[in-house]
């Protein structure tokens, strides 16, 4: 049994020396203008008081996914490295309502960390072994770069396990996009952030494939979208009625693509020309995840990828469960079509707001 790597303190007020790794990823993000410094304090709240209008799609917008995967003796240690993570989050960062962008306060639409047990064959549900390893997914979805650019500041400066999660990058990085992915489908591109819950059960997985199918794999993805907006619910349900066996409740979905590159935590090395996927769902019970498999058309094109295991790189189908996360109160898309029921009657010339946002879920936006 190998020795676990000593945690090594620092004072919150003492950033320590960058490493060639934060510069280069600090170097790569582009702010289109500065971020606003703040001249007086702020309440510390982690949502502030919404705006009157702004712009709530996240398609396109910046996404980070990690990876780590470790031996299963390595879980004590890697479970308080994510809640000292969850914790620092949930002080330095603000959920996404309509702010401007501000230094040191970088805004997020999404933060979840799944643990997953790793399994031989995580489509076999009934009787896969164990491999004795562990996956720790992290999911993060910002505004913009500079929102990613600050969030890597922020954690350097003032989070004092930052170095050690750096170091677990490099030794046991399972699949990572750096912040220098973009979000291309999701259930609803307005929907409200954060809605990932803790004790959620997971579907996730990391796809990397030749360049020369790319466009074939956008098509596929497109495809599991509007299927996944077609046969799922958002949200609880309507006084406990719902059969998650046959039309599942989620609380997230989201695919991020981003370019493979040689070092994936330096966003200007050169590129491989595998294009890289990563999908991310979260669901009330864990039915929802059998349900989804159990009523999931084998037509769907995305399987001809999912089922080569020389394209994934990690895949979960109800093993994991969210274990950090920063969530909001969700609005059934149930409790929204009643509401569009009768906003249609008593207010017919107003717009309608669909489950978590303003936009019609069936509005499938281009955004590969």
């Amino acid at each position: 049994r190998r020795q676990a790597p000593q945690n090594t303190r620092r004072s919150p007020s003492t950033p320590h020396t960058n490493t060639k790794m934060q510069a280069s990823l600090s170097a790569s993000f582009t702010r289109t203008a500065p971020l606003r410094v703040r001249t007086a304090a702020k309440p510390r709240d982690r949502v502030a008081m919404r705006a009157v209008a702004y712009d709530k799609k996240s398609k396109g917008k910046p996404s980070l996914v990690g990876v780590i995967k470790v031996p299963k003796h390595f879980e004590h240690e890697m479970d308080a490295l994510v809640v000292s993570h969850e914790a620092h989050m949930h002080d330095t960062h603000v959920v996404y309502n309509g702010q401007e962008a501000e230094e040191g306060r970088p805004r997020f639409l999404e933060y979840y960390v799944t643990k997953i047990n790793e399994v031989e064959d995580p489509l076999d549900t009934k009787v896969s072994t164990p491999t004795g390893h562990l996956l720790y997914a992290w999911n993060e979805k910002y505004v913009s770069a500079a929102d990613v650019d600050e969030h890597m500041k922020i954690g350097d400066a003032k989070w004092d396990q930052f170095p050690k999660l750096l170091k677990l990058v490099k030794t046991n990085g399972h699949f990572m996009i750096a912040g220098h992915g973009k979000i291309v489908a999701n259930y609803n591109d307005c929907s409200e952030p954060c809605t990932a819950r803790k004790g959620d059960t997971t579907v996730s997985l990391g796809l990397v494939v030749p360049g020369r199918l790319e466009r074939d794999v956008d098509a596929a993805w497109r495809q599991h979208e509007r299927w996944m907006r077609k046969t799922h619910d958002f949200g609880e349900g309507v006084h406990g009625k719902y059969d998650d066996l046959t039309r599942p409740r989620i609380t997230q979905y989201t695919v991020t693509k981003a370019y493979e590159h040689v070092d994936p935590m330096d966003p200007l090395s050169a590129k491989t020309g595998n294009v890289m996927y990563a999908v991310e769902e979260s669901y009330v019970s864990p039915d929802g995840v059998k349900g989804h498999m159990e009523i999931a058309p084998p037509e769907l094109d995305i399987f001809k990828y999912l089922t080569n295991k020389s394209y994934v790189r990690y895949m979960d189908v109800g093993q994991g469960h969210v274990i950090a996360a920063m969530p909001r109160k969700l609005t059934s898309n149930i409790v929204s079509g009643l509401g569009k029921f009768f906003q249609q009657i008593f207010n017919p010339g107003k717009a309608v707001a669909y489950a978590g946002g303003e936009c019609d879920p069936d509005d499938c936006e281009e955004a590969f």
